[in-house]
C-alpha cells in the first residue's frame, strides 16, 4: 500500500510538471517493466560550440578539482552525496570524478569515462566516439542548485588538459525521465540517437538506432581470460 501511494503521488507530480500525455507514458513503461525490462535512452551530445555561456558573477564563487580515492572513501562515509561501491568501482577501473565547489564548500561532482567502452547500466557496455567524452553521473547538493554548476563543469571538463582534444561531451538520458531531459536541453544536449533495451534485467537484446550505428556506437561483449566479462576496459 505504501509503495502504491508513492507511486500515485509521483505520477500526480509528473502530471502537473509535464502533462497528462507524459505522466501516462511513465506509468505504462513503469507497469510494462513489472512483467519485462523494457526500456528507451536517449544519446545525447553537447559539442564545444554548443556550450552554454558562463555567468561571470556565479563563476567567481565556483571552482574544481579532480577527487582523489580519499575524498571518495570520506563522502561515501557522509552518506549525503550518492557515492556507493559502483562509484569506487568505477575509480578503480581509471575513470575521474570531478568535484566542484561553491565559495569552497563542496557542492557537487560529475564523472568522466576515459577508456571509451563506458557501462551505461548492468549488463550493457558501449563503444563511444573517441573524439568525444563520456560524462555521467552528475550530482549537486539541493542547497547549491541554481548556482550555476552543470555549465560550469562542462567547460571544466573540455577545458582539462588531458581532454582539450574532445570535440564534446557524449552522454545518456532515460526516455521518461522528464526532468532530467529539461535539463539537458537547457544545458545544450542534443540527442543523436535512441538505445531500446528488451528482456530480463541480467540478459537483454539492445537495438541501436542507425544513426548511432554510423558514428561507432555499438554493443561491447569482451571477455577476460577467466571468461568473465572483463570490467576495466573494451
Amino acid at each position: 500500500m505504501p509503495e502504491t501511494k508513492s507511486t500515485w503521488t509521483a505520477l500526480k507530480e509528473l502530471r502537473t510538471r509535464f502533462g497528462a500525455a507524459k505522466a501516462l507514458k511513465h506509468a505504462v513503461f513503469r507497469l510494462i517493466n513489472r512483467f519485462v525490462y523494457f526500456d528507451c535512452f536517449h544519446i545525447i551530445v553537447l559539442d564545444r560550440e554548443n556550450l552554454r555561456p558562463l555567468d561571470p558573477d556565479k563563476t567567481r564563487r565556483l571552482s574544481t578539482k579532480i577527487a582523489t580515492l580519499d575524498d571518495l572513501k570520506e563522502m561515501e562515509q557522509q552518506g549525503c552525496w550518492e557515492i556507493q561501491q559502483r562509484k569506487l568501482d568505477f575509480f578503480h577501473q581509471g575513470d575521474t570524478c570531478l568535484l566542484s565547489y561553491v565559495d569552497y564548500h563542496l557542492a557537487g561532482y560529475t564523472w568522466a569515462h576515459v577508456n571509451g567502452c563506458p557501462e551505461i547500466v548492468p549488463g550493457l557496455r558501449l563503444s563511444v566516439p573517441k573524439e568525444y567524452l563520456y560524462n555521467f553521473a552528475a550530482f549537486t547538493l539541493p542547497q547549491y542548485r541554481g548556482c550555476g554548476l552543470q555549465s560550469f563543469r562542462h567547460h571544466a571538463l573540455l577545458n582539462h588538459p588531458q581532454w582539450r582534444d574532445k570535440k564534446g561531451l557524449i552522454g545518456f538520458v532515460i526516455h521518461t525521465n522528464y526532468s532530467s531531459r529539461k535539463g539537458q536541453n537547457k544545458s545544450g544536449y542534443t540527442k543523436i540517437g535512441t538505445i531500446w533495451l528488451l528482456g530480463g534485467k541480467s540478459k537483454f537484446y539492445t537495438h541501436i538506432s542507425r544513426d548511432l550505428r554510423n558514428m561507432g556506437v555499438k554493443r561491447v561483449r569482451r571477455l577476460s581470460t577467466t571468461g568473465k566479462e572483463n570490467t576495466n576496459r573494451c
